[in-house]
């Protein structure tokens, strides 16, 4: 199908092409820009408000000031005692520099380390569980060093001991015991152990149980033993050598004694350590040092080697479980700088009556100036100067700010402008009356972010940051953290939909400003002072919670349309929307079909679709004081316009509902953006209705337009537009049937009729001043048919019910009657 959104068919052909352009310019209030004087005016007042509050440090400043020569000769007119501030403040901060921070045990350190001590040491025990019990058989039979060397020993290893162990107790030899081999040594070891075999093995023997069963007799029984007990040892070693530190063999063949008291001296020793403290920062190797030395005066268990081995492995342990565990106690630290402080005595300059404080053309030091600025002798006044470069910088400022604001927010008021100057200038103000810590930009940020967006409240924020110095000492530790959090507010306050939303956002932003002053403080001084880096997050959080609560009265007193004020006007709640539910129902379903189409038609065209759908939702609160005027409110009833049979008092009070509604807009302080929707959803659209009827009545005679038309204005903004679009085409979209499905020559009707609307509408030069062009109308009518698409979808038909053939009334009978209900017509 041809499509009729094109120039050449939308072509006026008209031959009152002149008359519909007379009509056009009368209904269409448009916006022209402020005369020059008016624009200068504006920009000079913001200049002076801007001088005015970033030049407070000039209105009462010296003349005379340090460095220069003295114009006269100047006596003290009194004797005087006057404080030199300036010293005083030195000699306490030199007395704090000398303060020793006072310390204290981090209990939560101490109980990590002893934590995962504990853990090292239950991972070692399991192990020892796997390897089994010392010792593993009597030791009447086998002494202790014996099993432990027994076990030890691989399979490539105890068969051949074996066999010589047996071959020695056939031949009834008997090894000679050899010196104590608690020395360790591995022959001593071997010897005494192939001794103890025989024994055992001659012992049966003489017992007469060598002629037992195989398996039965002790000696054999005691091999078995020995065998089991060094599978379970040869198991357990793969896991000794994956621990953290890897834990030697010699702790498998402690007896359950001598492990326990290993255990004890370990824990001892994390103990006195902890007791000690273990200060952040202090070197390896002196730590080392101090670990070593709890560990030279204790005894562990075994010979020598062992000895040195198990000293070895606690020592690994200390030093993986050791953290630091002291930390600056800051109430006994305050405590001692408020002691020192007390002692300091304030630097007393002394000056006798008529004492000569500076001779004419001498140079000014420090203290006469101090001494002159007591008396009031320094010529205090305006610098007109200061104020004039003042002037300068925030000239320069404004010359980059209104090209920037033009192009991010082009279409704002005088009063946006009054609020974003008002807004911006309390920064200064406040860090100029007190620190510039606490200057309200966090706030700034907030408000003007979720005003108008993050790029223009991120011009603004960035802006007042660069201009603080102006009014207040800053540095680093000041600028960078109160920057960074009101940067984060500002960028982020814009996609906000809800007030809880916003004080989340302030929350972050507090965070984030007490994360950059402890970031830059660490930086910039090697050290973080806790109580200003938490002064730092509480200032933002205040200002925070201060902007979202004058937030919903400043958006009222400006008339703002933030999204957040926005989506708070469209819940179906409100007063105004519940009214029009209750007394003009079909135009309450009417209004939301309707929301729907403009809303998804604004999201194509990237539209502001908050106010789209809240405007949407107003457009025609008006029908509800004569709803039942409106055919969407008759429910089948008597017409009453059938009644007037007077179509100029028909058409007079089907355009009484803008007028009506306007009226309820203002008595409910609807925003005027939304109230915008009312007036240009209708335009000067022709009731063709009543016009048709008047023509019909007046036979030959003229009938004037004027009387049929509305008052409009015509749709000023993509917007409104979009909604005027959706109003007139909602109803033809219903009233379309489905019949055939949704097949392609369906939806091309569908868009036809849509495109026949859009140009009888542009023709009609209702959309000239909307700014919506031939294909932004294209996107509207595929979206509007996408949304009649979704909202007819297809239903499973239910088969037609048939009426079982008559019963006899009877008990029984009716009791076999099944209960029939009448099946869902919603969608399954």
């Amino acid at each position: 199908m041809k499509n009729p959104l094109t120039p050449k068919a939308l072509r006026a052909t008209d031959a009152n092409a002149e008359h519909w352009t007379r009509r056009r310019q009368a209904a269409s209030p448009r916006k022209s820009r402020p005369p020059l004087s008016e624009r200068i005016a504006g920009y000079a007042l913001a200049l002076l408000s801007l001088t005015a509050v970033h030049g407070i440090r000039y209105y009462n400043e010296p003349q005379l000031t340090v460095g220069s020569r003295s114009p006269q000769t100047f006596l003290a007119p009194a004797a005087a005692e006057i404080e030199d501030v300036e010293a005083t403040q030195a000699r306490q901060a030199e007395a704090r520099r000398r303060v020793v921070q006072a310390l204290k045990i981090n209990s939560t350190a101490n109980d990590s380390m002893r934590q995962n001590l504990e853990g090292l040491l239950a991972e070692v025990e399991a192990i020892r569980q796997e390897a089994g019990p010392l010792p593993y058989v009597s030791v009447q039979l086998l002494s202790l060093p014996t099993q432990i060397y027994l076990r030890q020993l691989s399979p490539e290893e105890w068969e051949p001991f074996q066999a010589r162990a047996r071959q020695e107790a056939i031949r009834g030899a008997t090894p000679s015991p050899s010196e104590e081999p608690s020395s360790g040594r591995p022959e001593q070891l071997e010897q005494r152990a192939k001794q103890e075999l025989v024994e055992v093995w001659q012992r049966a023997w003489l017992d007469g149980s060598a002629t037992q069963m195989a398996g039965t007799d002790p000696y054999t029984q005691l091999i078995a033993q020995v065998e089991a007990a060094q599978r379970r040892y040869q198991a357990a070693l793969p896991a000794l050598e994956q621990l953290t530190p890897p834990v030697p063999a010699t702790v498998l063949n402690l007896a359950d004694a001598d492990w326990q008291h290993l255990q004890t001296l370990s824990r001892r020793v994390l103990e006195r350590l902890q007791k000690i403290g273990i200060v952040d920062g202090l070197p390896r190797e002196v730590r080392a040092e101090g670990i070593q030395a709890q560990l030279d005066d204790l005894m562990f268990p075994g010979n020598a080697a062992q000895r040195q081995e198990l000293q070895g492995l606690v020592y690994q342990w200390l030093q993986q479980v050791l953290i630091p565990n002291v930390e600056v106690d800051p109430q006994r630290t305050e405590q001692r700088i408020r002691a020192e402080l007390e002692k300091v005595e304030p630097v007393l300059i002394s000056v006798a009556e008529n004492q000569v404080i500076v001779r004419a053309d001498q140079v000014i030091t420090p203290e006469i100036f101090l001494i002159l600025d007591h008396f009031g002798l320094t010529q205090r006044g305006i610098n007109v100067w200061g104020l004039v470069g003042v002037a300068g910088v925030m000239g320069l400022g404004l010359a980059v700010f209104v090209p920037l604001q033009q192009r991010l927010r082009p279409g704002l008021r005088r009063r946006d402008r009054v609020l974003i100057l008002m807004v911006s200038l309390t920064a200064p103000l406040l860090a100029a009356l007190f620190k510039l810590e606490f200057s309200s930009l966090p706030a700034v940020g907030l408000l003007l972010g979720s005003f108008y967006g993050a790029g223009l409240g991120l011009v603004v924020v960035v802006g007042q940051a660069l201009f603080l110095p102006l009014v207040s000492s800053a540095n680093l530790l000041t600028v960078v953290p109160l920057l960074s959090g009101s940067v984060v507010a500002s960028a982020l306050a814009g996609r906000s939909r809800s007030r809880e939303e916003l004080a989340l956002l302030g929350g972050g932003a507090a965070a984030v400003q007490m994360l950059a002053y402890g970031a830059v403080s660490l930086a910039a001084t090697g050290g973080i002072d806790l109580l200003a880096m938490a002064l730092a997050g509480g200032t933002s959080l205040g200002w925070s919670i201060v902007a979202l609560g004058a937030s919903p009265y400043l958006e009222r007193l400006f008339d703002l349309a933030t999204p957040i004020r926005l989506i708070e006007l469209s819940n179906p709640n409100r007063t105004l929307l519940r009214r029009l539910a209750a007394e003009a129902p079909g135009t309450f379903q009417h209004t939301l079909f309707v929301a729907t189409l403009a809303e998804r038609a604004a999201q194509k065209l990237n539209l502001n679709v908050e106010l789209v759908r809240t405007g949407t939702l107003y457009h025609d609160i008006g029908k509800m004081l004569q709803a039942r005027y409106f055919i969407e409110n008759q429910m089948g009833s008597l017409n009453p316009h059938a009644q007037l049979d007077d179509p100029y008092r028909s058409a007079q009070i089907i355009k009484a509902h803008v007028s009506d509604g306007l009226r309820l807009a203002k008595q409910y302080n609807l925003p005027t953006a939304v109230q915008a929707f009312i007036p240009e959803h209708q335009g000067t659209i022709l009731i063709a209705y009543f016009y048709h009827q008047a023509q019909m009545k007046a036979g030959d005679q003229p009938v004037p337009e004027e009387p049929f038309r509305y008052d409009g204005p015509i749709p000023q903004s993509k917007e409104t537009g979009v909604v005027m679009m959706a109003d007139a085409c909602e109803a033809a979209l219903r009233s379309m049937t489905l019949s055939d499905g949704f097949g392609p020559d369906v939806v091309e009707r569908a868009k036809a009729v849509v495109r026949k609307i859009a140009q009888a509408r542009w023709q009609d030069g209702q959309l000239v001043d909307s700014g919506l062009t031939l294909e932004d109308l294209e996107v509207v009518a595929d979206a509007f048919v996408e949304v009649w698409r979704e909202s007819n979808h297809e239903r499973i038909p239910y088969p037609s019910f048939t009426p079982a053939p008559s019963l006899p009334e009877t008990p029984s009978a009716q009791a076999q009657i099944p209960v029939l209900m009448s099946p869902s017509t919603g969608s399954p």
